[in-house]
């Protein structure tokens, strides 16, 4: 019976008559106050977006169920991320002892940091604390008179132990 509540045109929660929202998983109405919108950055890095968190509004429980948890592993994961190490392919020097066993990763974006952000994000998902061999190429991608820039990025994710890390000596003495 309260289903039939819910499809007449009241809030699922709170029982108000303005529903301008519905639930995108269990598809109920909701009010403006009761309604939960998904953060606009939420899951952008995300490789395998599941169907459930790939909607705008959910209810409460919806929200809690489904949504909360993953955004805090999200949270966690991009976090993790930010600190990964990365070498490029010029830093042969650093990088000639450490293991490339992963497959090479190749993502697209909208920038230089958007596509180093989409390997890092990738290569915490795997479990790896390190980027090797990373090559970014910018493609200029022109749509008549107006002309914008396509970015592509390539790199092997690795584990790197920091204290056997091979440093540049060179830079020590001349850091310019």
């Amino acid at each position: 019976m309260e289903n039939s509540q819910t499809n007449s045109g009241c809030c699922a929660i709170c029982q108000s008559k303005k529903t301008p929202y519905q639930c995108g998983v269990c598809s109920d109405s909701l009010c403006k106050s009761c309604v939960q919108f998904m953060p606009e950055a939420a899951f952008q890095f995300l490789t395998n977006r599941p169907k459930e968190l790939s909607h705008s509004t959910y209810c409460t429980v919806c929200f809690d169920q489904h949504v909360s948890q993953a955004l805090t592993n999200y949270e966690t994961t991009l976090t993790q991320a930010q600190e990964i190490l990365v070498f490029d392919k010029t830093q042969g020097k650093e990088t000639r002892f450490i293991k490339r066993i992963e497959k090479p990763i190749s993502v697209e974006g909208v920038d230089e940091q958007d596509v180093t952000m989409r390997l890092a994000f990738i290569a915490v998902e795997k479990n790896y604390n390190a980027l090797v061999d990373v090559d970014i190429k910018a493609v200029k991608v022109r749509d008549g008179s107006y002309q914008t820039m396509a970015y592509s990025a390539k790199g092997i994710p690795a584990n790197v132990n920091d204290r056997k890390l091979m440093k540049d000596r060179s830079l020590w003495s001349d850091p310019n």
